[in-house]
């Protein structure tokens, strides 16, 4: 194409443009092409194009795809919360509940005043992970601080009540 853009940073926000409208073809195109050009890419927002690539592959389930793009993410920025938070998603419904509950932590080690994602959030994904592995005080304890800093949260209601039922259930 004649129009398309040949600079780096144009390339990303291109991309970044495509996913957004949303065009996942071209936000592919153009975000390989940034990855060809410089691999460690980083707009200077801190995004990445492993972050967009990993999100296009997780919302089509291709999971395993998506844990290898936010993990490239990482090996570029260790403390990249929106890879972190992907990944750790990614993990939970592929069953690796301890390498999702690792990530969660992460991104809740976060400072706060550089932590984009609510502390309540990741508080009950660490709960809900914690779940799956059927270790049902920990899911209790991280769903009861998900539920201080969220009291009116239907979720972290129900699953505080139901971890409470089969702890005294055992």
């Amino acid at each position: 194409m004649a129009d398309e853009p040949t600079d780096i940073a144009a390339l990303f926000e291109e991309g970044r443009r495509c996913f957004h409208k949303p065009d996942g073809l071209g936000a592919v195109r153009a975000l390989e092409k940034v990855i060809d050009l410089d691999p460690a890419y980083r707009h200077p927002d801190g995004d990445n194009p492993y972050f967009y690539l990993g999100k296009i592959c997780e919302v089509e389930s291709r999971y395993k795809d998506a844990i290898a793009f936010y993990s490239q993410g990482l090996a570029n920025d260790p403390w990249d919360e929106e890879s972190l938070i992907g990944r750790g998603s990614c993990l939970s419904v592929t069953g690796q509940q301890d390498r999702a509950i690792a990530d969660f932590e992460k991104a809740l080690a976060i400072p706060a005043k550089h932590r984009r994602a609510p502390v309540q959030h990741l508080l009950y994904a660490i709960a809900e992970n914690y779940r799956q592995k059927q270790d049902f005080a920990m899911a209790l304890h991280w769903g009861q601080q998900a539920l201080d800093k969220d009291p009116d949260n239907f979720r972290h209601q129900e699953l505080v009540k139901e971890m409470q039922a089969r702890l005294m259930a055992e």
